[in-house]
């Protein structure tokens, strides 16, 4: 199970393309609605969560994923992404986030000593990281992407590492990326 964690304000792209990349691969996905039951997207776009923080059961959890965005300073003060980043990193599970939202894992300690990536607005917020110049870097357990652009490359890698290079291949061919 991958869990993706929204916010009010986040990057629709890079919420959706990882998304899409999952549910093509079949990989089961719930929606945490982090702000409330309905969030809406820095482009107005709104979405119902499945579940609400208090809902939580991490038991079955293989990822949990961040999406980037203005919105990503809605992570900052959450007990719900403190207690999925410490399940994640106490049960070996891997941490997704894309654009500024690699700056939450920057200022929660999990980047110490890592390579990854992020939005270019962020670098000044990767305290502990190596900022690497690429569009998704994967350092362990921690996959991050740099921004809207690396979305899809974001997506394709979390199916990678979860299923195995056939099921992002599948994926991949399926869509058409040739990236």
């Amino acid at each position: 199970m991958v869990y993706i964690f929204h916010v009010d304000g986040y990057e629709d792209t890079e919420m959706i393309a990882p998304l899409d990349m999952l549910t093509r691969a079949g990989i089961p996905v719930t929606r945490v609605g982090v702000t409330g039951k309905t969030i809406t997207s820095k482009m107005g776009m709104t979405i119902e969560a499945d579940i609400l923080p208090e809902q939580l059961d991490l038991s079955d959890c293989e990822m949990i994923f961040l999406p980037g965005g203005p919105g990503t300073k809605n992570y900052y003060d959450k007990p719900v992404i403190d207690k999925a980043i410490a399940y994640c990193v106490a049960h070996d599970c891997y941490i997704a986030a894309i654009c500024a939202a690699p700056s939450v894992l920057a200022a929660k300690g999990v980047l110490e000593g890592k390579n990854a990536v992020c939005h270019f607005s962020v670098n000044d917020k990767m305290a502990g990281a190596t900022v690497r110049d690429e569009l998704v870097c994967v350092d362990g357990k921690i996959i991050t992407g740099c921004g809207a652009a690396a979305s899809i490359e974001l997506g394709l890698t979390m199916v990678e590492l979860l299923r195995g290079k056939e099921a992002a291949d599948r994926v991949r061919h399926g869509i058409g990326y040739h990236g």
